[in-house]
């Protein structure tokens, strides 16, 4: 599972109590200068739309990923985490890839993408394009693959890189392989390895299972972890529809956690991973009809998964972690937790891209239907957001977080309310920090989960996240 550092500070808006983390006092002229600053970008965020954000929110995400760069990447593009012991993991690089190619940054871009395909890469030793989700400090002291099993939501989201970098129009340093042609290779090989059917009576898609990992003890678990233009390329029907099963579908494809997946139902599921924006955008690299009904079978379950989980009812949150079953029913995974914590608050933002870039009508509905009811409830009542909420709604720490805020203003965002998008936004603004040195960061300097994630979200309202073409 991912490991989430716990507890994160509570933002300077609203302190937490005693013992629960917090910032400490302004202490220094360059703390002051930070606070007018801020006071100054916080003023514009309400009348901000995204279509024309003010130039110093820009500016935030610019010197915050520039101090990010700084920090957190090696000259040779690995990103260098200290809650790996220095070792980093596929997501960490998808993600500097994304905030990259969303930076207009070419050259870390390449650098990046260049240690990934030398290092990740599974194509050399197992013939598919996925990548290792884990590497670092072997047996031996120096560095490698400590286990060679795939992690879906990095793979999606370095597909998802390749492709928006072609769109830039960037070429790789050769002998790399094309960005275009590397996006496609990832996308057949999530379809074959990480994409199961389940229903029908039918053989499914091919279960491989990848070879015993490098250290023996690993077990085979990845990490736990604006106006926008409608592209070009709809599918016919009505998009987003959700359906259930009948004659015409009697099975349903669902998106496993890796290639480690069960060979037969019941399966592991991660909903974080669910990214229904990102399968469009590969269904226009590479053409596949199951792209098509990934997108709407994954709507169905998600909102399924908001309104009950096993004998549970769901108050409009999903889960870290379930199990499907043969009939397509979810239930709570045994020795996994069902909180909508570090996992679950990222599904939003993964479902704004589809309702932000493609107009589609199931990603709205599951935002505004599900998601965003419950974010205003408890706003309206707490004037604050919990970093962690249990699936039934409870929060479970005292604290908050701008992970959650940015799923938050995902889900406003999806939904079309700008309004609490940009309140979300002032929150997650408030966690963001630049001490003496000209450092930047959101929450805490080594917290790389919540620098990235309060990025993604702050990157979404302004409009940077778009699919480039």
């Amino acid at each position: 599972m991912k490991e989430r550092p716990l507890p994160l500070p509570s933002l300077p808006i609203d302190p937490a109590p005693p013992g629960v983390g917090g910032n400490p006092a302004p202490g220094n002229a360059g703390t002051w200068i930070l606070s007018f600053f801020l006071t100054l970008v916080l003023g514009f965020i309400p009348a901000c739309l995204p279509s024309s954000p003010h130039p110093n929110l820009e500016q935030v995400l610019k010197i915050s990923w520039e101090s990010y760069r700084r920090d957190y990447l090696s000259p040779e593009g690995r990103v260098v985490l200290a809650e790996r012991d220095g070792g980093t993991i596929s997501e960490a690089q998808a993600y500097a890839l994304l905030r990259a190619v969303w930076s207009g940054d070419q050259a870390t871009f390449a650098r990046v993408y260049a240690w990934t395909q030398a290092h990740l890469s599974r194509a050399s030793r197992f013939g598919d394009h996925l990548l290792a989700w884990h590497w670092g400090k072997t047996r031996e002291g120096a560095g490698g693959v400590l286990d060679w099993h795939s992690a879906g939501d990095a793979d999606l989201d370095y597909a998802l890189a390749l492709t928006l970098a072609h769109r830039r129009g960037w070429r790789p340093p050769p002998p790399l392989p094309l960005y275009l042609d590397e996006a496609r290779a990832v996308a057949r090989d999530i379809l074959a390895k990480e994409v199961v059917e389940i229903g029908g009576g039918g053989q499914g898609f091919p279960q491989a299972r990848t070879p015993v990992p490098l250290t023996p003890a690993s077990s085979p678990k990845p990490p736990p972890p604006t106006p926008y233009r409608g592209l070009e390329g709809e599918f016919e029907g009505r998009a987003g529809e959700l359906r259930s099963p009948g004659p015409h579908h009697n099975s349903f494809l669902l998106l496993t956690p890796g290639n480690w997946h069960e060979e037969r139902p019941p399966y592991l599921v991660n909903p974080s991973y669910f990214s229904p924006g990102t399968y469009r955008l590969l269904e226009q690299v590479a053409p596949d009809p199951r792209w098509k009904r990934l997108r709407a079978d994954t709507y169905e379950l998600l909102d399924r998964l908001c309104r009950g989980l096993g004998g549970q009812a769901g108050v409009g949150l999903i889960p870290d972690w379930c199990r499907v079953d043969a009939g397509g029913r979810a239930e709570p995974a045994p020795g996994r937790d069902t909180d909508f914590g570090w996992e679950a608050v990222r599904l939003p933002w993964r479902v704004a891209l589809d309702a932000l870039w493609f107009k589609n009508e199931g990603a709205v509905r599951v935002m505004a239907g599900h998601f965003l009811p419950f974010f205003k409830k408890e706003w309206q009542a707490k004037g604050r957001l919990a970093a962690v909420y249990s699936y039934e709604g409870k929060p479970l720490v005292n604290y908050e977080s701008p992970v959650m805020y940015a799923g938050a203003l995902a889900a406003a965002m999806a939904a079309g309310d700008r309004d609490f998008a940009g309140q979300m936004a002032r929150k997650i603004l408030s966690a963001y920090h630049r001490d003496q040195s000209g450092r930047a960061y959101f929450a805490t300097p080594d917290n790389y989960y919540a620098n990235n994630w309060a990025w993604f979200g702050l990157a979404l309202y302004t409009g940077w996240v778009q699919p480039l073409r």
